[in-house]
């Protein structure tokens, strides 16, 4: 069998011999001319089999003539309107079948994604949306499909952004840390409030009830969530945006890591408002920059539109037609 490549193809490069159909001593057999042959024995006839396939029946007849020579033995005779199969028709019979069997089924599982999609999706997420943010859009998601299996993935924003390719859907934090794919799409999802968290009896809290502007934190001590929070790097752009260095800063993990250092009095933190639950008789929240506050945005990154999953396309949806604000954003992007 030759699979040399071809030293005359147009580019130079070669071409297989196989890829372009030309070795001579590969049997031209076409899955449209098995699946006619599987549905000519069915029914007896080739009239009928053209009439199942909507085709003229000559068309059905040069399909069988094809597939014959293909072969290389007859594989059926009619006698008296009866069909009867050669020994190589009969043995022929059983791939057509397999193949018949094969679309068939292929037909059903889509017939069964147009009536409940099925599938997997993957998602790439960082900690903190995974902890706040996605848990009940996903349980809504689940109960609606779920033939759906959920697979997710967290990392830090650049991470999983340098590797969006490998998921359905991208959650990530803004500013955006890292390159996307080109022809990827970004969709604005949630825009929230960032709020300073101070001991309820610090002087922050006691002279700026209504709200602190970032100008009067110079000299406190901050904590600060890892490098590549979304929130972190919102509150360094505004910083930097007034031209005053960050303060100096102890660096924690989570957000529950920085409220509790805040409650123990070792400084003070910034977290986005829904990591707060409720009233905290030891804790003051208060706006930055009041009355405009200082916010943040979270995003997904997909696929265009023609490349998606049905899965990741039927969650996009979802979560832009919840009417719970925290699914996609209680101020518009």
């Amino acid at each position: 069998m030759d699979i040399t490549p071809d030293s005359h193809s147009r580019d130079g490069r070669g071409t297989s011999k196989i890829a372009d159909g030309e070795a001579s001593d590969l049997p031209d057999l076409q899955p449209s001319h098995l699946l006619a042959f599987a549905l000519i024995t069915e029914l007896g006839s080739v009239s009928l089999a053209a009439r199942r396939l909507h085709v003229v029946q000559a068309a059905v007849s040069a399909q069988l003539r094809r597939l014959r020579e293909a072969v290389g033995d007859p594989l059926c005779r009619f006698e008296q309107g009866h069909l009867h199969l050669t020994p190589a028709g009969e043995e022929l019979r059983k791939h057509a079948l397999r193949v018949s069997e094969g679309v068939a089924a292929a037909r059903e599982f889509a017939r069964r994604l147009q009536r409940r999609i099925e599938g997997r999706l993957r998602i790439a997420l960082t900690v903190t949306i995974g902890s706040y943010y996605l848990p009940c859009p996903l349980v809504a998601f689940q109960d609606r499909y779920p033939g759906i299996r959920v697979e997710m993935e967290t990392g830090s924003s650049r991470e999983i952004v340098g590797r969006a390719e490998d998921f359905d859907l991208v959650f990530v934090e803004e500013p955006l840390e890292g390159s996307a794919p080109p022809d990827y799409v970004r969709t604005p999802w949630i825009r929230e409030e960032i709020l300073l968290v101070v001991q309820r009896k610090s002087r922050l809290a006691r002279d700026f009830p209504a709200g602190v502007a970032l100008r009067h934190l110079q000299g406190e001590k901050v904590l600060w969530r890892e490098a590549d929070s979304g929130v972190r790097r919102a509150v360094e752009r505004a910083f930097g945006t007034l031209r005053i260095e960050p303060p100096g800063h102890t660096e924690l993990p989570s957000a529950q890591g920085l409220i509790e250092a805040a409650r123990a009095g070792l400084g003070i933190g910034f977290v986005a408002a829904s990591v707060l639950s409720g009233e905290d008789p030891e804790l003051a929240a208060l706006r930055i920059n009041p009355p405009e506050g200082l916010w943040w945005r979270l995003a997904i990154l997909a696929p265009p539109p023609a490349q998606r999953s049905a899965a990741a396309a039927a969650f996009l949806d979802q979560l832009q037609q919840s009417s719970d604000p925290m699914a996609h954003g209680d101020v518009p992007v």
